[in-house]
C-alpha cells in the first residue's frame, strides 16, 4: 500500500509557514479580486516607521540640500524623462566624475523595479555606491569590504526614515516638488556617504 508523499508529520511542520505566509497573501489576493493583479499589486509593507522621505525640508535639511552638488543635479534632472533610480544615479555619476555609460542599467529600477518594490532611489543609490567604490578602489577585497560598509549605512538610514518600497509609507508622493524634495534627500546621503565611506 502506497502512502502519500505528504505525510502527516510534513503537513503539521509546515503548518507555521501557512499562518506566517497567509496574510501577505490574502492580502495581494484581496487586491487582486478588486481588479489588481498580482503583477500590479504593491508588495506587503516591510517597514513604515520613521519621518519618511516626503514633506517640507527641516531647516538642517534645506541646508544641506543647497550645499550638496548632487542635490543641485536633481532639481536639474526633474521632468526630463528619468525615473527615480536614474536621476539618483546620473546625480552620483556626475557629482564624481564618473563614466556615464552604463545608465541605463538603472533604467528598469524605477517605479519599485516596476513593481512598486524596492525604491528606485533605494537601489539607484546603492548602484552608485558600487561603481564609486570599484573607480576609486582597484583591490577587489577593497571593493567589496568599503563598498559594503557604504551600503551598509545607506540602508540602515533608509530603514531609519521609513518603508522600502515604492509609494509605500514615507515614501508615497502626491505632486512633483514633493518627489523632488524625496530624490534631493536621498541625494544628500549618497553624497555623504560616498565622501565619508568611500573617501572619493
Amino acid at each position: 500500500m502506497n502512502r502519500s508523499a505528504f505525510s502527516r508529520r510534513r503537513f503539521v511542520s509546515a503548518l507555521p509557514l501557512t499562518v506566517l505566509a497567509a496574510p501577505s497573501c490574502l492580502t495581494a489576493c484581496e487586491r487582486a479580486s478588486e481588479g489588481e493583479t498580482l503583477e500590479t499589486a504593491p508588495l506587503p509593507i516591510l517597514q513604515s516607521q520613521g519621518p519618511g522621505f516626503v514633506g517640507p525640508f527641516t531647516e538642517a535639511e534645506a541646508t544641506a540640500v543647497a550645499a550638496s552638488p548632487m542635490a543641485q543635479e536633481i532639481a536639474g534632472l526633474n521632468g526630463k524623462g528619468y525615473p527615480c533610480s536614474e536621476m539618483i544615479l546620473l546625480a552620483s555619476l556626475r557629482r564624481f566624475d564618473l563614466p556615464e555609460n552604463h545608465l541605463d542599467a538603472a533604467s528598469v529600477f524605477g517605479g519599485g523595479i516596476g513593481k512598486r518594490s524596492l525604491c528606485g532611489l533605494l537601489t539607484g543609490g546603492l548602484m552608485a555606491i558600487g561603481i564609486a567604490a570599484g573607480h576609486e578602489y582597484t583591490d577587489r577585497n577593497q571593493v567589496h569590504t568599503l563598498g559594503r560598509t557604504a551600503s551598509n549605512a545607506y540602508w540602515d538610514w533608509w530603514m531609519s526614515r521609513g518603508d522600502l518600497n515604492c509609494m509605500g509609507p514615507g515614501t508615497e508622493h502626491g505632486n512633483p516638488e514633493e518627489f523632488v524634495r524625496m530624490c534631493q534627500r536621498t541625494a544628500v546621503k549618497v553624497e555623504e556617504i560616498i565622501v565619508g565611506v568611500l573617501k572619493v
